[in-house]
C-alpha cells in the first residue's frame, strides 16, 4: 500500500514544488503587472491540475491490484 501510495505522494509533490519554483522566479524576474507572468500562473495551474488526476488515476489502477484495495 504504501509503496504506491508513496510514489504517487512524492511524485505531485515533485510537480508541485517545481510548478511553485517557476511561478516564484518568474514572479521575482516579471513581477505581477506582467501579462506572461499571469499566463505562467494558469499554465502551472493547469499542469497541476492534469498531474494530479493523472497521478489519481494511476494510483487508482495501481491500488484495484494490490490486497489492501480488494478486501
Amino acid at each position: 500500500m504504501w509503496a504506491v501510495t508513496g510514489w504517487a505522494a512524492a511524485t505531485w509533490l515533485k510537480i508541485t514544488a517545481a510548478l511553485t519554483a517557476t511561478v516564484g522566479v518568474l514572479w521575482l524576474l516579471l513581477g505581477t503587472g506582467s501579462g506572461w507572468f499571469w499566463a505562467t500562473v494558469a499554465a502551472a495551474v493547469f499542469i497541476e491540475y492534469r498531474a494530479t488526476r493523472a497521478l489519481a488515476t494511476e494510483w487508482g489502477v495501481e491500488a484495484r491490484y494490490s490486497w489492501w484495495w480488494t478486501r
